[in-house]
């Protein structure tokens, strides 16, 4: 085999393993409350906004960190501080998924992705709206 193949051949597997590793390395795992909580890495977490008078969310301007609680499907629940504006859905959002770590018995969280509460509820879309009237005409 000419020695020009063989080069790069080398080249080309070293950069598919580089690639496949910086991959690996900027995944984050969805986890439940209960393994976010024991984590030392970090970790995505995904958890109804908590509404209640108890755990009702509360942006502080001066900080401008967002405090709030979620609660998994094992009805854990978690406090979750972001660091951050509060994301334009939030009020209406029925869950998130916050992205962070655990310190000191809190979520610290870097990123929030709020579900949208009409684009998953069928009564609430405007698809559904659309159609409807698509069907009266």
């Amino acid at each position: 085999m000419n020695k020009a193949y063989i080069v790069a051949f080398l080249v080309i597997s070293i950069a598919i393993g580089f690639t496949l590793w910086a991959f690996n390395g900027s995944m984050t795992p969805y986890v439940n409350i209960k393994v976010a909580r024991v984590s030392d890495i970090t970790v995505q977490v995904r958890g109804k906004i908590m509404r209640d008078a108890e755990h009702a969310p509360v942006y502080d301007k001066a900080k401008n960190r967002l405090g709030f609680w979620i609660v998994d499907d094992g009805k854990v629940p978690l406090q979750v501080v972001y660091h951050g504006a509060t994301p334009d859905s939030f009020d209406t959002a029925p869950e998130t998924a916050a992205h962070g770590m655990m310190r000191g018995g809190v979520f610290e969280s870097d990123q929030l992705i709020v579900k949208c509460p009409t684009k998953y509820d069928d009564n609430k879309s405007p698809y559904k709206s659309a159609k409807a009237a698509e069907g009266k005409s």
